[in-house]
């Protein structure tokens, strides 16, 4: 293999890395994405180079596929790492940091759990998962009161300890948000629960997770369906703690079929 070879080989997998980080461009309206995708697919020694190479900036390899394109993410330290002040400018945070994280976890475990709520949903890559603001919001406050109902079953005091379970320390600070909050523009306040949600969904879509379909039929509710990378991403999601907590506390919507997501004893995200 010539020197120039070897560049032009480096020059491709540095431009299929280049493409994870434009989430909103698919293959299947891009040839030259296209041809790298099927070539990490059908050359082992470029699907190395191309991880080694996203190692080397930080970046791990999640999946490469015709549907999702590039999906990679930001390793510990990584200088493409998201860290919390560029999610809270984002989103725009008016409050405690502190509690808005909270509150911003525990929504974003919820539309997870929406969209993807049965481990064949979660499998199958031709699924579609949907979700609506109003949907997650029901979600998160049936979760605040069946930890209600643990908190005065147990007897335990008003303040959560520091060593409970993720969302029993989350909570409170939902639950003691209005779900909408008018102000005199005859909008949801920015403190209302459905005003929060509805950031969230924003960052997801502007960040290739979500795609904002029709309109329901009957109450005009706007409808996010999920992208595969959003799917992606929710897989390895499915494997935290708090992600557990929130799927065996039995408050999902009835859906047709069996079961809940299963998760693994992995301790990462949320510890």
């Amino acid at each position: 293999m010539t020197i120039e070879t070897m560049a032009e080989d480096a020059e491709a997998a540095g431009r299929l890395i280049g493409y994870g980080f434009r989430p909103k461009i698919r293959p299947a309206r891009d040839s030259v994405y296209a041809a790298l995708v099927k070539r990490y697919a059908e050359d082992p020694d470029f699907e190395t180079l191309v991880t080694r190479y996203a190692v080397g900036m930080g970046l791990r390899v999640m999946a490469v596929t015709s549907r999702a394109g590039m999906v990679h993410t930001a390793l510990l330290g990584s200088a493409f790492e998201t860290r919390m002040d560029q999610y809270a400018r984002h989103v725009r945070m008016r409050e405690s940091r502190e509690t808005e994280r909270i509150l911003y976890g525990i929504t974003h475990l919820a539309v997870a759990a929406l969209a993807f709520p049965r481990p064949e949903d979660l499998a199958d890559d031709g699924y579609q998962g949907k979700v609506r603001v109003s949907s997650i919001d029901r979600l998160v406050r049936s979760v605040c009161r069946v930890l209600a109902e643990r908190v005065a079953e147990s007897e335990e005091s008003q303040d959560p300890p520091a060593q409970a379970p993720e969302l029993e320390r989350a909570w409170r600070a939902y639950e003691r948000r209005p779900e909408v909050a008018p102000t005199k523009g005859g909008r949801s306040g920015a403190s209302a629960t459905r005003s929060l949600i509805g950031r969230a969904l924003a960052h997801l879509v502007d960040r290739g997770m979500f795609h904002q379909g029709r309109a329901d039929s009957e109450d005009g509710e706007k409808i996010f369906v999920a992208t595969h990378r959003y799917q992606v991403h929710v897989r390895e999601l499915a494997s935290t703690r708090a992600y557990a907590e929130l799927t065996e506390l039995g408050v999902l919507p009835p859906i047709a079929g069996a079961g809940t997501l299963r998760t693994t004893s992995a301790e990462t995200l949320y510890d």
